[in-house]
């Protein structure tokens, strides 16, 4: 009988996590390329926390800080996409949604009373 830790690596446990791995692509950027995307994505009024910039999309999440950008989403084609698509944000925001691009969608947090 095999015991847990003598599972090969394609177990289901190990396909299990995979997945959360596989919508993730990060980008290092030179200090140019880093102002470029920072003034394409203020045009889609993207929640700013210090240097930090976080665009939440319906399909998945832009995040661009100091000489990286990451784009989370639920598989690595989406997130592919979306990195195709960054450009878009130059052009008016009336066609942005069919290259699944929108403006941020902030929440507000209610306070706890």
């Amino acid at each position: 009988m095999e015991s847990m830790d003598d599972e090969p690596p394609n177990s289901w446990f190990s396909r299990l996590f995979k997945h959360r791995e596989q919508g993730l692509i990060e980008q290092r950027l030179s200090e140019e390329a880093y102002e470029d995307y920072k003034r394409l994505l203020m045009k889609a009024r993207p929640e700013v926390s210090g240097s930090k910039i976080t665009l939440r999309l319906s399909n998945g999440t832009v995040e661009l800080d100091k000489g990286v950008l990451r784009i989370k989403a639920k598989n690595k084609s989406t997130a592919e996409k979306l990195l195709r698509n960054l450009h878009h944000y130059k052009e008016p925001p009336s066609i942005w949604p069919a290259y699944g691009l929108s403006y941020s969608l902030k929440r507000r947090r209610k306070p706890i009373v």
